[in-house]
């Protein structure tokens, strides 16, 4: 029996996948968390076969989660739920390693085998997802390291250099030079500019962003 973790986002798709879950015999619905801190918690303590995470709620980044997992725990497999139909989304959970990946708009019956084949180490992404993501053009964005994608959300949101290097238990100095790469990979001057492009192309939701940093530069 295959154990999960559940790492839930919005309510309704919550009890929709633990009510499938639950029903097959094959896996078993071992925890749950409602937050990505939550969840860190419970895979240092305990073993899992599987992550699915939820990224449908919208006062969460379900990119900036993802990458948070993938760096601390690099070898889990994590099986993406997404209720957002933007190709641009998948695309970007593909490239970052999501093991497996499914829409809203995916048959439920699909569920349970994504889960049993992750576990089995196989991926679960269709070839036309797969085709799509191996075709486009990688964005700016993508050409950052986890650690960078980590520096890069939470800077889009307006944190400063200490308050993401104590989140992130790295040193200040550590922070300020993982945003000079940043900057120079995205071919930008400032923080600014990089608000700018996550509101042009939808990667976070960066309400938290003050008029004051949208204004810093380097």
């Amino acid at each position: 029996m295959k154990n999960i973790l559940l790492i839930y986002g919005h309510a309704l798709s919550h009890c929709a996948l633990k009510a499938l879950v639950n029903d097959d015999h094959s896996v078993h619905l071992a925890d749950e968390a409602g937050s990505v801190h939550d969840a860190m918690l419970k895979i240092r303590e305990h073993t899992y076969d599987v992550i699915i995470l939820d990224v449908s709620a919208a006062e969460t980044n379900g990119l900036e989660v993802f990458c948070d997992l993938k760096q601390a725990f690099p070898d889990l497999p994590v099986l993406i739920i997404n209720g957002s139909e933007r190709v641009e989304r998948m695309i970007h959970f593909i490239r970052l390693g999501c093991a497996g990946y499914l829409s809203y708009t995916t048959d439920s019956a699909q569920v349970i085998p994504a889960i049993n084949a992750i576990a089995s180490g196989q991926a679960y992404v269709s070839p036309q997802h797969q085709q799509m993501a191996a075709n486009s053009e990688p964005m700016l964005h993508e050409r950052l390291s986890l650690r960078e994608l980590q520096v890069f959300f939470k800077l889009i949101k307006g944190q400063a250099v200490n308050s993401i290097a104590m989140e992130l238990e790295i040193a200040p100095g550590s922070v300020s030079v993982f945003r000079s790469k940043i900057l120079k990979k995205m071919h930008v001057l400032n923080n600014a500019a990089l608000i700018y492009y996550a509101l042009k192309y939808h990667l976070a939701p960066v309400a938290g962003a003050t008029s004051k940093s949208a204004r810093e530069v380097a």
